[in-house]
């Protein structure tokens, strides 16, 4: 069974660091995208028009072949990082196509 160790990251510290990051990184990309205009947003345009599918595909088929695959090496840090990527990649793309043929799941 697939067993994945994860630590625990509840520290102040942590989520203060990474509150303020994520802060100065929303302020970063509204500058350039919203203000300045120097970037359109994609890929971002693409997951964000059908997000609840992409969410809900990757919760139910997450855990299949294309999106992920048995480990070789369970304690790769690599091996995950490129899972991880591919899944990502996959479900990009198929927002992708999804954003092309103008279909948009609203609820």
């Amino acid at each position: 069974m697939f067993k994945m160790h994860l630590p625990v990251l509840r520290s102040l510290s942590y989520v203060a660091c990474m509150g303020c990051t994520s802060f100065v990184l929303l302020g970063v990309m509204y500058f350039a995208v919203d203000i300045k205009e120097w970037w359109g947003g994609q890929p971002f345009i693409y997951l964000g028009m059908n997000s609840i599918l992409v969410y809900v595909g990757h919760s139910l088929l997450g855990f299949y072949f294309p999106f992920s695959w048995e480990m070789r090496y369970q304690d790769s840090h690599w091996e995950k990082l490129i899972q991880s990527l591919w899944g990502t990649v996959l479900w990009l793309f198929i927002a992708y196509l999804l954003y092309r043929k103008r279909f948009f799941l609203k609820i």
